[in-house]
């Protein structure tokens, strides 16, 4: 049983686990040694406005205008090869008409999700956000090919699976020495990480994705990502079940096209993941040259 959590108001500066997910008592635990960033606030106002039926375009002109990076990195997106413009945007107005509500919510959710997570204890980072985006523009990719799943939810599902962390690394400083474990034991990663640290990367990621307002399935597939026996839980929503499965294949798709060892989880759950998604190799053989395709032009997009 589960104890209830009250809810925090947006904007809140401490942030909870989301009811029926995490046990009060781990809850209380995590927030005794970890720091969890708070949703900023041109996040949830853009949230916001996504949910009203007329959208006000000129206040989110305001909300991005008020940030020269925000700025900066819309303007940058809308002028890249992806859009392919005959001539480029020179306003955060006409960046905002190119790039529409779905993708504005994107770029600046990824871009303060970066910067509020920073740098983790010193250690650069570059290399975990570019595998992170990547993740997340597979998992997108991936998505248009299944009915009846959002895109949007799995790309966001895609970019914060792992944002725990850099949370993790900031903490503890022989954090990293807890991944080179991880990845030569046989435990699935978040046990490593508890055995060492009282609390793991999926338990912190699915607090912050819940103190940001993200939806409850990205928010439990967050905490259930490495857990793959929910694969086979009927109990479990299929929508989860879905981005879990997605986010098992986009790391198989994503070391592939980097040219990199597959994690373990692959040869354990792979088979289940394609059977769960309703893939086998051939077609995997078939969609990889045009998911190369879509990734490039993705990656353009992002400048």
């Amino acid at each position: 049983m589960f104890a209830e959590v009250p809810e925090l108001s947006p904007g809140a500066s401490a942030p909870l686990a989301m009811a029926a997910s995490i046990e009060l008592e781990t809850v209380n635990g995590i927030l005794s040694t970890v720091t969890i960033p708070p949703c900023p606030s041109v996040v949830l106002s853009l949230m916001e406005e996504a949910r009203q039926d007329d959208v006000d375009f000129q206040r989110i002109n305001r909300l991005i205008s008020g940030d020269v990076s925000l700025a900066a990195s819309m303007m940058k997106t809308a002028n890249s090869p992806f859009f392919a413009l005959r001539s480029k945007v020179q306003s955060v107005q006409q960046a905002v008409a190119v790039l529409g509500l779905k993708n504005i919510l994107k770029v600046v959710t990824g871009l303060e999700l970066q910067r509020s997570l920073g740098k983790g204890g010193g250690v650069s980072m570059e290399r975990f956000w570019e595998r992170s985006n990547l993740h997340a523009a597979i998992c997108g990719c991936l998505a248009r090919r299944l009915p009846g799943t959002s895109v949007e939810d799995a790309y966001t599902f895609g970019l914060f699976h792992d944002c725990g962390i850099p949370i993790l690394m900031q903490r503890f400083p022989d954090y990293k020495e807890t991944l080179m474990a991880a990845n030569h034991s046989s435990l699935p990663v978040p046990e490593v990480e508890f055995e060492r640290h009282a609390t793991s990367h999926v338990m912190v990621g699915a607090m912050l994705a819940h103190n940001w307002q993200l939806p409850e399935k990205i928010v439990r597939a967050i905490r259930g990502h490495h857990d793959l026996t929910l694969l086979e839980d009927e109990w479990e929503p299929a929508e989860v079940r879905t981005l879990i499965a997605l986010s098992l294949l986009a790391e198989h798709l994503a070391a592939r096209y980097l040219g990199v060892a597959e994690e373990s989880e692959w040869q354990l759950w792979g088979e289940q993941a394609f059977a769960y998604l309703g893939f086998d190799d051939g077609e995997l053989e078939e969609l990889y040259p045009e998911l190369l395709e879509e990734l490039g032009d993705v990656i353009a997009a992002r400048g």
